[in-house]
């Protein structure tokens, strides 16, 4: 027993001397996300493929609706280049920014909304919500997975 009291004082002095585990700024981490977000947003209105692929980690995996996986810029490229000929407006919208204790990851949810112009006067419009997971790289807050769905029914089949 009376070695058991000195080894037990010296763990617990250990214990004591340890530095404590970092401190993340969560409000800061979500605010910072937001900031991609808008920054998303920004590019996207301005037909801008590179500014909107830069939030995007090197190999994301975006899920969109009825279609396959896709990983890397590509499919994100193209569907931002899509946009201005047809003069439409995307935007995104958070809800909720979830950041782990870590720091290092995060969960956004929010809806988004499309709208585009026809040759009548109307517009067409979309709208939906989506998931997105963020992994802190290097600093900064990238997309590494984004998946999304439209709240609008599927369009009917034409009558045969």
């Amino acid at each position: 027993m009376r070695r058991l009291v000195p080894a037990l004082s010296l763990i617990a002095t250990l214990a004591a001397c340890q530095p404590a585990a970092p401190t993340v700024d969560l409000a800061a981490e979500e605010a910072a996300i937001r900031a991609q977000v808008t920054a998303f947003n920004t590019a996207v209105a301005a037909y801008d493929e590179a500014g909107a692929v830069a939030i995007y980690a090197p190999d994301a995996v975006l899920m969109p609706p009825n279609q396959g996986r896709q990983v890397g810029p590509d499919f994100l490229t193209q569907m931002i280049a899509g946009l201005e000929p047809l003069k439409a407006a995307f935007a995104v919208t958070p809800t909720a920014v979830m950041v782990t204790a870590s720091g290092d990851l995060a969960l956004e949810e929010g809806t988004w909304k499309t709208s585009i112009p026809m040759a009548d006067g109307t517009s067409f419009e979309d709208y939906g919500k989506y998931l997105v997971g963020w992994k802190k790289t290097n600093g900064t807050w990238l997309v590494q997975y984004d998946i999304w769905n439209s709240d609008n029914a599927p369009p009917q089949a034409a009558a045969q």
